[in-house]
This record gives structure tokens, sequence and C-alpha cells, in this order.
């Protein structure tokens, strides 16, 4: 048995592919059949198809939809094709002309992506859907770095309006808020890529916390009791700024509606189960890379109530 180059001709839709690939040979220099060096051959005999007429190659679908983080049934769902039909492309099938011309619009332009979203999210697993949803809020909008200052403004504030309308809400503390803002910053590593803040966040005995808050608040417990009267401009200014962008809205009310009930004492015994507190000396900066790789591994968790 010897296996060596043979030249053969395969035709594709009408067409002929000359094709140069490794094949098997007996000791009589006869052909023989071997499904896996066949099926080589015929692939480089679709790719050179592709290549000619501008066809979508399965690496291109296979990185797209580990983008989105979805089945192959739940993108052909998403297309409005067949559950298989993404799979067969994906392992070397060559699309129908429709079907191509659907698929590299679909990665090609979000606006299309968003028409077939819209029209067949039904049709998804809802685990599928939320993943799309997050990728296309991802993609839509950005965040720039604030001063942490200006997110605890939002809490104050937040805690001031809630307090208003209960008065079973307990006065927000600085250790409370310390955990708030680290959550804050993982969420916001997790759906833009970037922190909300720049301070650094430390590994301290209570649990994450940022230094320029301490220094703020130090020898207070409750954070809001100058508030409580009247907020002033630069407070409620910091308040509506936030509220306003479209991103820190999203992530800040996020984290208030999920952990905004939890005590101080409960997110600090949370934080201290929890990878980024827990693999960083006492004191020292806990890294944005240990936040950002423990948020996008654990999202689910961390946030489920």
């Amino acid at each position: 048995m010897a296996i060596k180059n043979y030249t053969q001709t395969f035709t594709i839709r009408g067409e002929d592919f000359e094709v140069v690939a490794p094949a098997l040979f007996n000791q009589n220099d006869e052909l023989i059949y071997d499904q896996k060096l066949d099926d080589q051959a015929i692939e480089i005999a679709n790719n050179a198809y592709r290549s000619k007429h501008g066809f979508i190659f399965p690496k291109e679908i296979r990185e797209f939809r580990g983008k989105l983080g979805i089945s192959g049934r739940d993108l052909a769902a998403l297309i409005g094709f067949s559950p298989t039909t993404i799979v067969m492309y994906e392992n070397g099938a060559l699309p129908t002309e429709t079907n191509n011309r659907h698929l590299k619009n679909l990665i090609a332009n979000e606006d299309t992506f968003k028409t077939f979203f819209e029209s067949n999210k039904s049709k998804m697993s809802a685990s599928a859907k939320q993943k799309v949803q997050d990728y296309l809020d991802k993609n839509s909008i950005d965040i720039d770095p604030v001063s942490i200052i200006k997110i605890v403004d939002w809490f104050r504030v937040k805690n001031i309006i809630l307090q208003r309308s209960d008065e079973n809400i307990e006065d927000l503390t600085q250790m409370k808020v310390m955990k708030l803002v680290y959550y804050v910053q993982g969420l916001s590593f997790k759906w833009f890529g970037k922190p909300a803040f720049e301070e650094p966040i430390l590994a301290w005995r209570y649990g994450p916390a940022v230094e320029e808050i301490h220094n703020l608040y130090s020898g207070c417990f409750t954070i809001v009791e100058d508030i409580k009267q009247e907020i002033p401009e630069e407070t409620l200014s910091n308040f509506e700024d936030l509220n306003n962008d479209v991103s820190f809205s999203k992530i800040l009310e996020f984290v208030q509606s999920r952990l905004g009930d939890y005590s101080a004492i409960t997110l600090a015994n949370k934080t201290h189960a929890e990878t980024p507190w827990l693999t960083t000396n006492q004191s020292n900066i806990i890294s944005n890379d240990k936040i950002k790789n423990y948020f996008d591994e654990n999202f689910d968790s961390i946030f489920s109530n």
C-alpha cells in the first residue's frame, strides 16, 4: 500500500474541476478506495468551486456561529433553514445559491442579521435567543469608563428613589456599594469587553473594595444621609448622565435588580466565594484579567437569584 498524489476530475454542478490530491494505491499501482482521502479530494474540488463562484466556506460559518455561541440547529432556525442544514454546510456540503446568499448577507450585514433574527427568533431555543440578543446588544452599543464616584452617585440616588416608594429599603452603605461597583465592573467586561471605571479594585478583608470610595466616605456607615432631604445638583447630574447612557443604564439597572436587595454582608460573603478575590493576596489589586475571565465564564451563576 502506498499514498501518492493522484490527478482526477470532479464534476460539480455541471463544471469540471481537476484536483491533485493524495490517494491510496496497492502494490500493483492500482487505485484503492479510501473514504478519508477521497473525501479530502472532494473537499478540494468543492473549495475550488467556492472560490470561483464566491461561495461561503465551512470555516466562515463555524467561526460566525462560534461568535454567537449557538448550535448549528439554532443558527439554521435563525435563518429559516431546515434543522440540519447548517451542520451539513459546516461539514462540507455546498449550499444552494439562495442559501449561500443568505449566509453571506447574514455574516456581512448587521441589518440583514437583525431582520432574520426578528423574523425567526420564535423558532430558536430560549438560551440561543438570549445569546444572539446579547451579541446584538454588545455590537450596537459601547461603553467608555467614567469616574467611580459618578457610579457611586448613581447607586446613592437610586437608593433614595427606592426609599421614597418603600420604607423598608435600608440606607446604602459604603461596604455594600463597594460590592455593587465590583459587579458593575465585571458585567462591563462581560458585555462590552471594557472596564466601567479605571480605579483599581483591591482585595480587602471584607471583599473587593475601591480605595477612592473608602477615602471619600471614611468613618461613614450610611452614604446617603446627606442627600435624603435634598439631592445636590452635581449628584443628581451624575445620576442622570448615567441613567441616560444606554450602556451604563443597562449595566447599572441589571446589577441593581439582581443584587440590590442583598445585604452588604451577603454580598461580601458572595465575593469571598468567587475566584477574583480568592486568588488575590490581601490588599493587592484584583487584576482586570481575573475579573473579566471570571465573569465571562461564570455569568449565569454569578447573577442567578
